[in-house]
């Protein structure tokens, strides 16, 4: 289990989400409100765009393997940048010596040349089996910048191979289009080695312009006979919350009502402990925010493979 955070609309001081509510993004680390038994301590990633700094369509990338509530640098950092768009990852694994915790499996995902960044909450059963079969739907750019050992930078890199154009301004129908081909080349590989356990992807992608989000579960009810990983393979949370701006109003940490709705998160669980402004995504749903003339415009559609 991980738990992601992503944000897109008028500029906010970071700090705002990741420490500031009564369930910050940070807490979450350490006492997530669900699945609360498991802890997310494997490393902390941040990507963030910012209209007014130099060179404002390359992102601000900070990753560190050290636990992000000790870590006095994000804390500074956090402080100081006021992005109009971020996707913030903690990584949580099973608790085994198997498990490789290193810079190179930190989240969000952004290969050099590519805008596009992605994160992942979720596993992939039996990934060692398939992941080779995913090396004919990678194009060759790609797959010399696999460095780390997680499915979810292997996913990363079919998604960006279904893309048309990652250079060209990317439509919503283009986002979509290649997250459900990304999803079935899984499934079909899923079924030629015969692996039909649990296996949630959420999946976080964005460029600065928009943000795609999924709540999908491959072969859902089939559980691991290993009870400490079954956590890991259950169905995963999804919410959001849009409004005006995001802040402190009547004592609590809420997105502010208005008509235009110009700002948007959409996280792995609420950021504070009353969830009444947040709605749950239901499952098989993927989510597209984008803004259009300051205003954030969703399209949510059910995934059908």
């Amino acid at each position: 289990m991980c738990r992601i955070l992503s944000y897109l609309g008028k500029p906010i001081v970071v700090e705002k989400l990741l420490y500031r509510p009564d369930n910050s993004f940070i807490k979450q680390s350490y006492h997530p409100i669900y699945m609360s038994h498991l802890l997310n301590l494997a490393g902390f990633g941040l990507v963030a765009w910012d209209n007014t700094s130099c060179n404002p369509l390359l992102p601000f990338i900070y990753k560190t393997t050290q636990l992000p509530f000790y870590d006095e640098n994000l804390r500074n950092i956090a402080c100081k940048i006021k992005p109009h768009c971020f996707l913030a990852h903690l990584r949580g694994v099973s608790y085994s010596e198997k498990q490789v915790v290193s810079q190179q499996n930190v989240h969000p995902f952004i290969f050099p040349a590519v805008d596009i960044a992605l994160a992942h909450n979720g596993m992939l059963f039996g990934f060692e089996h398939m992941k080779y079969d995913l090396i004919e739907y990678i194009h060759p750019t790609y797959r010399k910048n696999i460095q780390g050992t997680t499915d979810s930078e292997w996913i990363y890199a079919v998604f960006l191979s279904q893309l048309i154009n990652t250079t060209t301004t990317l439509v919503t129908e283009d986002i979509i289009k290649a997250l459900i081909e990304t999803l079935k080349i899984i499934r079909d590989i899923r079924i030629k080695h015969d692996l039909t356990i649990n296996s949630p992807v959420n999946l976080f992608i964005t460029n600065g312009e928009f943000i795609a989000a999924t709540r999908f579960v491959f072969d859902y009810g089939w559980q691991p006979q290993d009870d400490k990983d079954k956590a890991h393979h259950a169905y995963h949370s999804l919410w959001y919350t849009y409004g005006e701006r995001y802040g402190f109003y009547d004592n609590e940490y809420k997105m502010k009502g208005s008509k235009v709705k110009s700002s948007i998160i959409i996280a792995s669980e609420p950021l504070t402990e009353d969830s009444t402004t947040w709605i749950e995504v239901p499952e098989y749903t993927l989510l597209v925010a984008h803004l259009s003339e300051g205003e954030v415009k969703i399209v949510s559609q059910d995934i059908n493979l």
